[in-house]
Protein backbone atom coordinates (compact mmCIF):
# COMPACT_ATOMS: atom_id res chain seq x y z
CA UNK A 1 0.00 0.00 0.00
CA UNK A 2 2.61 2.42 0.91
CA UNK A 3 4.84 1.57 -2.46
CA UNK A 4 1.32 2.41 -4.43
CA UNK A 5 1.13 5.99 -2.61
CA UNK A 6 4.89 6.52 -3.24
CA UNK A 7 4.61 6.22 -7.09
CA UNK A 8 1.16 7.25 -7.63
CA UNK A 9 2.57 10.83 -5.79
CA UNK A 10 5.51 10.64 -7.32
CA UNK A 11 3.62 10.46 -10.89
CA UNK A 12 1.59 13.51 -9.97
CA UNK A 13 4.18 15.68 -8.70
CA UNK A 14 6.35 14.95 -11.29
CA UNK A 15 3.57 16.10 -13.82
CA UNK A 16 3.71 19.74 -12.26
CA UNK A 17 6.16 20.82 -14.30
CA UNK A 18 3.94 20.77 -17.40
CA UNK A 19 3.77 24.09 -19.55
CA UNK A 20 0.17 25.89 -19.66
CA UNK A 21 -2.11 28.88 -19.00
CA UNK A 22 -5.46 29.58 -18.25
CA UNK A 23 -7.49 26.30 -17.48
CA UNK A 24 -9.96 25.23 -20.06
CA UNK A 25 -12.42 23.85 -17.68
CA UNK A 26 -14.15 26.17 -16.02
CA UNK A 27 -14.73 24.60 -12.55
CA UNK A 28 -18.67 24.25 -11.78
CA UNK A 29 -20.47 23.67 -8.29
CA UNK A 30 -21.71 26.04 -5.98
CA UNK A 31 -20.63 23.75 -3.42
CA UNK A 32 -17.39 23.99 -4.79
CA UNK A 33 -16.91 27.28 -5.11
CA UNK A 34 -18.00 28.13 -1.47
CA UNK A 35 -15.21 26.37 -0.48
CA UNK A 36 -12.78 28.39 -2.79
CA UNK A 37 -12.58 24.89 -5.13
CA UNK A 38 -10.11 23.03 -2.41
CA UNK A 39 -12.48 19.81 -3.40
CA UNK A 40 -9.92 17.86 -5.22
CA UNK A 41 -10.00 15.27 -2.16
CA UNK A 42 -13.96 16.24 -0.86
CA UNK A 43 -16.44 13.91 -2.38
CA UNK A 44 -19.61 15.73 -4.27
CA UNK A 45 -21.04 15.60 -7.37
CA UNK A 46 -19.20 18.47 -9.31
CA UNK A 47 -15.65 17.51 -7.82
CA UNK A 48 -16.18 13.99 -9.65
CA UNK A 49 -15.21 16.48 -12.40
CA UNK A 50 -12.26 18.18 -10.46
CA UNK A 51 -10.96 14.72 -9.75
CA UNK A 52 -12.50 12.14 -12.10
CA UNK A 53 -11.15 9.61 -8.73
CA UNK A 54 -13.61 10.81 -6.77
CA UNK A 55 -16.26 8.68 -8.47
CA UNK A 56 -15.61 5.72 -6.99
CA UNK A 57 -17.11 7.62 -3.66
CA UNK A 58 -21.00 8.69 -5.02
CA UNK A 59 -23.25 6.47 -3.42
CA UNK A 60 -25.69 6.93 -5.84
CA UNK A 61 -26.68 8.29 -9.40
CA UNK A 62 -27.34 11.93 -9.35
CA UNK A 63 -27.86 14.44 -12.48
CA UNK A 64 -26.74 18.38 -11.81
CA UNK A 65 -27.28 21.63 -13.69
CA UNK A 66 -25.30 24.69 -12.87
CA UNK A 67 -25.00 28.21 -13.78
CA UNK A 68 -22.11 30.67 -12.83
CA UNK A 69 -21.55 34.15 -13.94
CA UNK A 70 -18.19 35.65 -13.30
CA UNK A 71 -17.61 39.54 -12.14
CA UNK A 72 -21.71 40.04 -12.59
CA UNK A 73 -20.87 40.02 -16.50
CA UNK A 74 -23.15 38.20 -18.42
CA UNK A 75 -20.57 37.53 -21.67
CA UNK A 76 -18.70 35.78 -18.57
CA UNK A 77 -21.10 33.55 -17.81
CA UNK A 78 -20.51 29.53 -17.84
CA UNK A 79 -23.89 26.62 -17.92
CA UNK A 80 -23.04 23.07 -17.13
CA UNK A 81 -24.80 19.84 -16.77
CA UNK A 82 -24.03 16.82 -15.84
CA UNK A 83 -24.48 13.13 -14.58
CA UNK A 84 -22.58 10.78 -12.37
CA UNK A 85 -23.94 6.96 -12.96
CA UNK A 86 -22.95 4.90 -9.82
CA UNK A 87 -22.46 1.76 -11.35
CA UNK A 88 -19.64 -1.27 -9.94
CA UNK A 89 -16.93 -1.58 -10.37
CA UNK A 90 -16.48 1.63 -12.80
CA UNK A 91 -18.99 4.69 -12.43
CA UNK A 92 -19.53 6.85 -15.19
CA UNK A 93 -19.35 10.48 -15.28
CA UNK A 94 -20.51 12.96 -17.89
CA UNK A 95 -19.99 16.89 -18.34
CA UNK A 96 -21.03 19.12 -21.04
CA UNK A 97 -20.17 23.28 -20.28
CA UNK A 98 -20.61 26.34 -22.31
CA UNK A 99 -18.52 29.37 -21.83
CA UNK A 100 -18.90 32.88 -23.56
CA UNK A 101 -21.55 34.23 -25.70
CA UNK A 102 -22.83 34.56 -29.22
CA UNK A 103 -19.64 35.94 -31.07
CA UNK A 104 -17.28 33.66 -28.77
CA UNK A 105 -18.09 30.27 -26.77
CA UNK A 106 -16.21 27.19 -25.66
CA UNK A 107 -18.05 23.91 -25.55
CA UNK A 108 -16.35 21.83 -23.41
CA UNK A 109 -17.27 17.52 -23.72
CA UNK A 110 -15.95 15.12 -21.10
CA UNK A 111 -16.91 11.51 -20.12
CA UNK A 112 -15.21 9.54 -17.74
CA UNK A 113 -14.57 6.64 -15.13
CA UNK A 114 -12.69 5.40 -11.78
CA UNK A 115 -11.88 2.29 -10.62
CA UNK A 116 -10.66 1.62 -6.89
CA UNK A 117 -6.68 0.25 -7.52
CA UNK A 118 -6.52 -1.06 -3.88
CA UNK A 119 -8.63 -0.53 -0.62
CA UNK A 120 -8.26 3.48 -0.25
CA UNK A 121 -6.84 4.08 -3.77
CA UNK A 122 -8.81 5.04 -6.39
CA UNK A 123 -7.76 6.56 -10.08
CA UNK A 124 -10.14 8.03 -12.57
CA UNK A 125 -9.22 8.92 -16.40
CA UNK A 126 -11.47 11.22 -18.29
CA UNK A 127 -11.75 11.97 -22.39
CA UNK A 128 -12.23 15.59 -23.33
CA UNK A 129 -13.16 17.43 -26.45
CA UNK A 130 -12.96 21.17 -26.65
CA UNK A 131 -14.44 23.30 -29.32
CA UNK A 132 -13.62 26.96 -30.02
CA UNK A 133 -15.93 28.75 -32.07
CA UNK A 134 -15.27 32.61 -32.85
CA UNK A 135 -17.04 35.42 -34.85
CA UNK A 136 -15.97 36.49 -38.05
CA UNK A 137 -12.64 35.21 -39.54
CA UNK A 138 -11.97 33.00 -36.82
CA UNK A 139 -12.25 29.28 -37.77
CA UNK A 140 -13.40 26.66 -35.06
CA UNK A 141 -11.13 24.93 -33.44
CA UNK A 142 -11.71 21.28 -32.01
CA UNK A 143 -8.84 19.79 -29.42
CA UNK A 144 -9.09 16.29 -28.06
CA UNK A 145 -7.30 15.41 -24.70
CA UNK A 146 -7.57 13.73 -21.45
CA UNK A 147 -7.48 14.07 -17.50
CA UNK A 148 -6.53 12.00 -14.34
CA UNK A 149 -6.90 12.07 -11.06
CA UNK A 150 -6.19 10.51 -7.59
CA UNK A 151 -7.41 9.75 -4.27
CA UNK A 152 -6.30 7.57 -1.45
CA UNK A 153 -7.05 7.35 2.33
CA UNK A 154 -4.21 8.18 4.74
CA UNK A 155 -6.44 7.77 7.72
CA UNK A 156 -10.29 7.14 8.33
CA UNK A 157 -10.81 10.87 8.56
CA UNK A 158 -8.23 11.68 6.55
CA UNK A 159 -8.07 11.71 2.82
CA UNK A 160 -5.38 12.68 -0.42
CA UNK A 161 -6.41 13.64 -3.53
CA UNK A 162 -4.29 14.91 -6.71
CA UNK A 163 -5.67 15.80 -10.31
CA UNK A 164 -3.58 16.53 -13.55
CA UNK A 165 -5.14 18.41 -16.63
CA UNK A 166 -3.97 17.82 -20.04
CA UNK A 167 -0.29 15.88 -20.18
CA UNK A 168 -0.54 16.44 -23.70
CA UNK A 169 0.78 20.36 -24.03
CA UNK A 170 4.20 19.81 -25.14
CA UNK A 171 1.77 18.09 -28.57
CA UNK A 172 -1.17 20.38 -28.75
CA UNK A 173 -0.35 23.23 -26.93
CA UNK A 174 -3.35 22.94 -24.66
CA UNK A 175 -2.98 24.63 -21.24
CA UNK A 176 -2.73 21.97 -18.52
CA UNK A 177 -2.81 22.12 -14.31
CA UNK A 178 -2.53 20.45 -11.40
CA UNK A 179 -4.36 20.38 -8.34
CA UNK A 180 -3.05 18.41 -4.93
CA UNK A 181 -5.70 18.52 -1.73
CA UNK A 182 -6.03 17.26 1.75
CA UNK A 183 -9.55 16.53 2.82
CA UNK A 184 -10.36 16.01 6.73
CA UNK A 185 -13.61 15.26 8.15
CA UNK A 186 -14.43 15.39 12.21
CA UNK A 187 -17.40 14.28 11.53
CA UNK A 188 -20.34 13.75 9.48
CA UNK A 189 -21.96 17.51 9.75
CA UNK A 190 -18.06 19.42 9.89
CA UNK A 191 -15.08 19.10 7.38
CA UNK A 192 -11.81 21.10 6.34
CA UNK A 193 -9.51 21.05 3.09
CA UNK A 194 -6.76 22.67 1.58
CA UNK A 195 -5.61 22.25 -1.60
CA UNK A 196 -3.22 23.91 -3.98
CA UNK A 197 -3.72 24.31 -7.65
CA UNK A 198 -0.57 25.46 -10.06
CA UNK A 199 -0.74 26.61 -13.36
CA UNK A 200 2.43 27.26 -15.32
CA UNK A 201 2.85 30.80 -16.03
CA UNK A 202 0.55 31.69 -13.28
CA UNK A 203 1.22 31.93 -9.58
CA UNK A 204 0.41 29.15 -7.26
CA UNK A 205 -2.64 29.00 -5.91
CA UNK A 206 -3.11 28.03 -2.41
CA UNK A 207 -6.94 27.17 -1.24
CA UNK A 208 -9.21 26.47 1.98
CA UNK A 209 -12.61 25.66 3.07
CA UNK A 210 -14.50 24.15 5.03
CA UNK A 211 -18.59 22.77 5.54
CA UNK A 212 -20.57 22.16 8.70
CA UNK A 213 -23.92 20.81 8.39
CA UNK A 214 -25.74 23.21 10.91
CA UNK A 215 -29.02 21.56 10.40
CA UNK A 216 -29.60 18.21 8.93
CA UNK A 217 -31.29 20.39 5.81
CA UNK A 218 -29.00 23.36 6.02
CA UNK A 219 -24.96 23.44 4.96
CA UNK A 220 -22.42 26.53 5.41
CA UNK A 221 -19.23 27.04 3.74
CA UNK A 222 -16.66 29.27 3.53
CA UNK A 223 -13.34 29.64 2.25
CA UNK A 224 -10.35 31.37 0.66
CA UNK A 225 -7.60 31.41 -2.22
CA UNK A 226 -4.51 33.20 -2.62
CA UNK A 227 -4.36 33.66 -6.21
CA UNK A 228 -6.69 35.55 -7.65
CA UNK A 229 -6.99 36.71 -3.68
CA UNK A 230 -10.56 35.96 -2.73
CA UNK A 231 -12.63 34.90 -0.26
CA UNK A 232 -15.57 32.25 -0.90
CA UNK A 233 -18.72 31.37 1.26
CA UNK A 234 -21.77 29.62 0.08
CA UNK A 235 -25.33 27.71 1.52
CA UNK A 236 -26.90 24.19 0.39
CA UNK A 237 -30.55 23.22 1.02
CA UNK A 238 -31.15 19.62 1.25
CA UNK A 239 -34.57 18.40 0.35
CA UNK A 240 -35.46 14.38 -0.34
CA UNK A 241 -33.58 14.12 -3.62
CA UNK A 242 -32.82 17.55 -4.33
CA UNK A 243 -30.10 19.80 -3.17
CA UNK A 244 -29.57 23.08 -4.38
CA UNK A 245 -26.33 25.41 -3.66
CA UNK A 246 -25.35 28.95 -3.68
CA UNK A 247 -21.61 30.01 -3.39
CA UNK A 248 -19.70 33.08 -4.14
CA UNK A 249 -16.46 34.46 -4.63
CA UNK A 250 -15.49 38.29 -3.34
CA UNK A 251 -11.88 39.78 -5.00
CA UNK A 252 -11.68 43.59 -4.04
CA UNK A 253 -10.60 44.50 -7.77
CA UNK A 254 -12.72 42.31 -10.05
CA UNK A 255 -15.96 41.87 -7.99
CA UNK A 256 -18.37 39.35 -7.13
CA UNK A 257 -18.53 35.32 -9.27
CA UNK A 258 -21.52 33.04 -7.57
CA UNK A 259 -22.76 30.26 -8.71
CA UNK A 260 -26.32 28.69 -8.52
CA UNK A 261 -26.43 24.71 -8.89
CA UNK A 262 -28.90 22.08 -8.34
CA UNK A 263 -28.17 18.26 -7.61
CA UNK A 264 -30.81 15.94 -8.01
CA UNK A 265 -30.19 12.22 -6.52
CA UNK A 266 -31.87 8.64 -7.40
CA UNK A 267 -32.45 7.10 -3.83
Amino acid sequence: MLRWNAVLVWFFMTAAGLQAGEPLFVPHGAASMGMAFAVTATPDHWSCFNNQALLTAAPSTSFSAALENRFMVPGLSSKAVSAVIAVSPAPLGIVVTHYGNADYYRLFTGVGSAVKVTDGIALGLQVDCITEHGAGEYRDITHVTFETGMTCDLSPSLSLGMHLFNPLTPLNGLPSSIDAALHWRQSNDFMLAIGSSKVTDEPLSVQCGLSWDVLDRLVLRSGYMSSPSAFAFGIGFRMATLQADVGFLMNSMTGVTSSLSFIWTLR
